[in-house]
């Protein structure tokens, strides 16, 4: 028998535009997700969203019962630079 740790989390953000220009923004960004390092999801956020995004049911732990380490980062954006 082996025992292995299960779990799930979740990553959640808002974007945050500091422009004072809304008129200038993009109608959409991209947010990827990585896992260790590796994209292995992106969503689509925009203003009707509230520029709110959120990835669920993500597994906490590999095979080995050692935990993922998750980080988000978008997409570049013309005229913008990000910073998470």
């Amino acid at each position: 028998m082996t025992n292995t740790k299960v779990g799930e989390t979740k990553v959640e953000g808002t974007k945050t535009w500091k422009d004072g220009n809304v008129k200038n923004r993009p109608e959409m960004i991209k947010i990827d997700l990585l896992q260790n390092g590796k994209v292995i999801a992106t969503k689509e956020v925009s203003a009707a969203d509230e520029w709110k995004y959120a990835f669920t049911d993500l597994a906490a732990y590999d095979a080995e019962g050692n935990a993922y380490k998750y980080e988000v980062k978008e997409q570049p954006v013309d005229g913008y630079k990000s910073e998470v």
